[in-house]
């Protein structure tokens, strides 16, 4: 495990919240929302795909912000974006395969993160 300051973990957490919040609803609704359902129909992912990776993203975006809920939260991104990076290896889309690494480093850090503990404050004589 990484011991890691507590700001660092939120900003870790807002960081990838706000990535994959975003994302899911690009998925789920909007002028990009039938760009995605083309893109994974390429993939071979049947039509309801981007409803279920756009819910996920959402759900596991808003999950690392709530402490009790972050490492599972983290564990579904890891797992969204080995999905990505795995897509974009076989199908060769080389240039692709740099947010999902990026991403799911991240939410992988946030995963195996523990909250750094504070020092014990001594009185002084």
């Amino acid at each position: 495990m990484i011991r890691l300051p507590k700001a660092v973990l939120w900003a870790l957490a807002i960081l990838l919240a706000v990535v994959f919040v975003r994302a899911g609803i690009t998925k789920l609704g909007g002028p990009s929302a039938s760009g995605w359902a083309g893109r994974l129909a390429h993939w071979g992912y049947p039509p309801y795909a981007r409803y279920v990776i756009g819910v996920f993203e959402i759900l596991g975006g808003l999950g690392v912000l709530i402490p009790r809920w972050r490492r599972a939260a983290a564990a579904i991104l890891v797992a969204l974006m080995l999905g990505a990076l795995c897509t974009h290896a076989v199908y060769r889309e080389y240039p692709r395969l740099l947010p999902p690494v990026v991403l799911g480093g991240l939410a992988l850090l946030l995963y195996t993160a523990l909250l750094r503990p504070r020092r014990e404050q001594t009185p002084h004589s």
